[in-house]
């Protein structure tokens, strides 16, 4: 039997990136996926399809996890269109670089909105729905809070919220046996990355990682599925990286 078969779980901004990469794995120990997009249609139906095709059972949800009728619709909607829901992972983020004397308030509140405020709108929604012993929540936090890039000062602000979101609703969902941790990627190989990182200062941050390379978004996964799994049943409240031993 395959680690997590008869769960359900939900991964926001699951359309692409990192985000399939753990609806897809995920799905391959036995979950079946909520793939979640704001955006991105087609590439969350082909998410959804690799899932099917492989075997396993996924269904789409549209939402903007930034707007908070939004995400706890979606948590709703999973729970409809899946019958539970056991593990949420909250992976949607929203990123843009500036210069703090550039950074303006739509900067902020777009940031802040998906970053942090859809989080807690996801997790309240799914506070009703989460099994006892068992459930789990994943939050996908980064590195840039506390290895800070220029320009990262409103994204780098989210994160560190996120890491401590993680630590209090470990505390208050214990008693439940529901588990809450982060993982934050290192450098890994993503749309983002391609888009804002120069190849200059990507390959300064290769020569800092002990184990050579960029991140891929499998490795990321991989972490995830561990902790959404009944071996991580003891762990919670942590921040774990997966960096490949990246130093500053």
């Amino acid at each position: 039997m395959r680690k997590l078969e008869g769960k359900v779980a939900l991964v926001t901004g699951s359309a692409r990136g990192i985000g399939a990469a753990i609806a897809e794995r995920l799905a391959a120990d036995g979950a079946a996926v909520v793939v979640n997009y704001s955006k991105s249609a087609n590439e969350a139906e082909g998410v959804a399809e690799r899932i099917r095709r492989a075997g396993g059972k996924a269904a789409v949800l549209k939402a903007d996890v930034g707007v908070q009728s939004q995400a706890k619709a979606l948590v709703e909607g999973a729970v409809i269109e899946l019958g539970r829901l056991d593990i949420l992972v909250n992976n949607a983020a929203a990123l843009s670089f500036a210069p703090v004397e550039q950074v303006d308030g739509e900067q902020i509140r777009k940031q802040f909105s998906v970053n942090v405020e859809g989080p807690i709108a996801t997790v309240q929604a799914a506070s009703r729905f989460l099994p006892a012993e068992g459930g789990r929540v994943i939050n996908i936090t980064s590195l840039v809070q506390l290895y800070p890039l220029p320009g990262n000062t409103v994204y780098a602000a989210t994160k560190g919220a996120i890491d401590a979101m993680t630590r209090t609703w470990a505390v208050e969902f214990g008693s439940r046996g529901v588990t809450v941790n982060a993982v934050g990627p290192g450098l890994t190989e993503t749309d983002a990355v391609k888009e804002h990182l120069p190849d200059e200062m990507k390959k300064l941050l290769i020569a800092r990682t002990p184990l050579g390379r960029i991140g891929m978004p499998a490795d990321i996964a991989e972490l995830v599925a561990f902790l959404a799994s009944p071996e991580a049943r003891w762990i919670t409240g942590q921040v774990l990286f997966a960096t490949g031993g990246f130093t500053p």
